[in-house]
C-alpha cells in the first residue's frame, strides 16, 4: 500500500445491548482504530425485551468491515478476531433461520415462572447447579415462556442459540458456544462442565438442540469464503471464539489477583472479582462465570445504571445532552436536597433477584429542578452498585483495588459519587474499552502470544485514581442507610 508494510492488528469485537463496538490494537496493546454501530431493542409488551437478530449481525459485520477498513487506512492488517458478547439470549431456530426476535438479557417475561420456582424453594436446586440465581434473566424461565405461550415456535425450533452462536454458525457452519456464555445461560452445570441434565429436563428441550461448548480460547477455523470477501479480511485470518462481556471487562481491566475488584456502569452495572473454581455466595445474592482454566468471575448486576440517566434525559431533561447533564448535575449538593431515585424502571437482579419491582421518586418537592433529577439518578445508581459490591467485598476479604470501566467514567461527577458512595479510591483504565480489550487479550492467549493468564494483568494500563471525599462518604454512608430503609419499607 503506496509503499508501506502493513503491520499486524488484533481486533476485538463486542456484541453489546445497544449497539457493536470493535477496537483493534497493535502488538504492543496500543488503540490502532474504534468503529461502534448501534440497533434497537423492542418492548412490543410490557416486561418485555426482544431484538431483531439479522438487523444486530447485519450491524455486527458492518461495525468489522469500518474497523478493518480503518485499520488498513492507518497501515494495519487484521490478523486476529477475538469476540466478546452479551449474555443470556435467547433465539429459537429452525434450518439456520430464527423463527422470532431474540430474548434478551432485559426480558422479564418469565418472571411468574420463576417467582413460581422460587415459591416452590428451587433456588438451592438451580442454583448450586449452574451458579446461576432463579431469575427471568436466564434460559430455564425463557424456554419455559416459550413453550408454554409460544407452543408452535418452541416445538418446531430444532436450536435454542444466542446471537455469537448464530454469527459463528453463519460463518462457519458450526453450532459452537464457549464455555463462559454456556455458563451464564443457567442451563451449565459447573460440577460436571457440561449442559445439566436435570435443567434441559424442567425446560423440556434436548442435547442436541444446544450447541457444542468448547473452550473460550477456541480457534474457529473454515470460515466461510464469501465471509472473508464480505468483511475484507484476509483468508488467512484467525478467529477466536471468545467469552461473555462481564467476564472479559475483568480480563481487560487485569484485575485477575486476590482482591481485585472491578466495577462497571454501561447500561446496566457489576461489581466483580476473579476466583479460582466456582463459588458461591451463601445468601444467593450473586453468580459465577467462566473466564479460563482456573479462572471464575463472581459478579452482582443491576439491570438500571447507564439505563437510568438515559431515561431521567430523555423523559424529565428535554433530551439534553450528556455534557449537559453532567453540568446540571455538578452544579447540585450531595443529596440531590432530599431527592432520591430508585432506580428499578425494569425490575432488579443482584442481590435480592425480583423482577417485579419498579422504580420511585422520594422527596420530590417544588425546589427541585433538572440538576436534581440528574444527580438523583447518579446517586440512586452508585447506591445500588454498593448493594452488590458489599457481598463483593465479603468475598474478597481485603479490597487491594477497584478499576472501573463503563460510559460513566465520560461523568468526572459520576466517579466521584460513585467513589463517595463505596468510599474506594476507584482506577480509571487508560483503554477504557474493557470487553473489546479483554477479548483482544484472551485472543493473544489462544494463539500462543501470550503464555498465561497471569501475563495478562500488566497490559492494563492506569490512567488516574480518583479518591473518596472523606466529608462525602460519611455524608454518602448515612444516606445510603436511609435509602436501605427505604428500600425495604417498598420492596421487602
Amino acid at each position: 500500500m503506496n509503499g508501506f508494510t502493513l503491520l499486524e492488528a488484533t481486533l476485538g469485537v463486542d456484541i453489546g445491548t445497544t449497539g457493536c463496538r470493535c477496537v483493534a490494537y497493535s502488538d504492543q496493546a496500543d488503540v490502532v482504530v474504534k468503529a461502534e454501530r448501534l440497533y434497537p431493542t423492542s418492548s412490543p409488551k410490557p416486561g418485555w425485551a426482544e431484538q431483531d437478530s439479522d438487523l444486530v449481525l447485519a450491524q455486527v459485520e458492518e461495525c468489522i468491515k469500518d474497523a478493518v477498513k480503518s485499520a488498513a487506512e492507518a497501515h494495519y492488517r487484521v490478523n486476529l478476531i477475538s469476540f466478546s458478547a452479551v449474555n443470556h439470549g435467547l433465539i429459537p431456530l429452525f434450518e439456520g433461520k430464527p423463527l422470532r426476535p431474540c430474548i434478551i438479557w432485559a426480558d422479564n417475561r418469565s418472571a411468574s415462572i420463576t417467582e413460581q420456582w422460587r415459591i416452590e424453594r428451587r433456588h438451592k436446586e438451580f442454583y448450586e447447579a449452574t451458579c446461576c440465581p432463579i431469575h427471568p434473566m436466564y434460559l430455564p424461565g425463557k424456554l419455559v415462556w416459550l413453550a408454554k405461550e409460544e407452543p408452535e415456535i418452541f416445538l418446531r425450533a430444532d436450536r435454542f442459540l444466542s446471537l455469537k452462536e448464530l454469527l459463528f454458525y453463519r460463518w462457519f457452519g458450526r453450532f459452537v458456544i464457549d464455555a463462559s456464555i454456556a455458563s451464564s445461560t443457567g442451563l451449565f452445570n459447573v460440577t460436571k462442565f457440561d449442559w445439566d441434565e436435570d435443567i434441559m429436563r424442567i425446560t423440556g428441550i434436548r442435547r442436541e438442540q444446544l450447541s457444542e461448548i468448547v473452550p473460550t480460547t477456541h480457534v474457529l477455523r473454515g470460515m466461510n469464503r464469501e465471509v472473508y470477501d464480505r468483511l475484507g479480511l484476509s483468508a488467512d485470518v484467525q478467529v477466536v471464539i471468545g467469552a461473555g462481556d462481564g467476564v472479559l471487562s475483568s480480563l481487560g481491566a487485569g484485575a485477575l489477583g486476590p482482591g481485585e475488584v472491578t466495577v462497571m456502569i454501561g447500561t446496566s452495572g457489576a461489581a466483580r472479582i476473579t476466583v479460582a473454581t466456582p463459588t458461591l455466595d451463601s445468601q444467593g445474592r450473586t453468580w459465577c462465570y467462566y473466564l479460563a482454566d482456573a479462572a471464575w468471575v463472581v459478579g452482582g448486576a443491576i439491570n438500571n445504571a447507564g439505563l437510568t440517566l438515559q431515561w431521567v434525559r430523555e423523559k424529565w431533561l428535554n433530551g439534553a445532552s450528556f455534557e449537559e447533564v453532567e453540568k446540571l448535575s455538578a452544579n447540585v449538593a450531595p443529596g440531590s436536597e432530599g431527592l432520591m431515585l430508585m432506580p428499578f424502571l425494569t425490575g432488579e437482579r443482584s442481590p435480592n433477584w425480583d423482577p417485579s419491582i419498579r422504580a420511585a421518586l422520594i422527596g420530590l418537592d417544588l425546589a427541585h429542578g433538572p440538576g436534581h433529577f440528574a444527580r438523583a439518578a447518579m446517586e440512586g445508581v452508585a447506591y445500588r452498585l454498593k448493594s452488590v459490591f458489599e457481598p463483593i467485598v465479603e468475598m474478597a476479604g481485603v479490597v487491594r483495588s477497584v478499576r472501573i470501566g463503563g460510559g460513566f467514567i465520560a461523568s468526572p461527577t459520576w466517579v466521584q459519587i460513585v467513589a463517595d458512595v463505596l468510599n474506594s479510591p476507584l482506577e480509571i483504565l487508560e483503554e477504557p474499552q474493557g470487553s473489546a480489550f479483554g477479548a483482544v487479550v484472551l485472543g493473544w492467549l489462544a494463539v500462543g502470544r501470550l503464555k498465561t493468564l497471569d501475563e495478562c494483568t500488566s497490559l492494563a494500563r492506569q490512567q488516574k485514581v480518583v479518591y473518596p471525599n472523606t466529608l462525602q462518604a460519611i455524608f454518602y454512608e448515612n444516606q445510603y442507610t436511609h435509602y436501605q430503609r427505604i428500600y425495604d419499607r417498598l420492596y421487602r
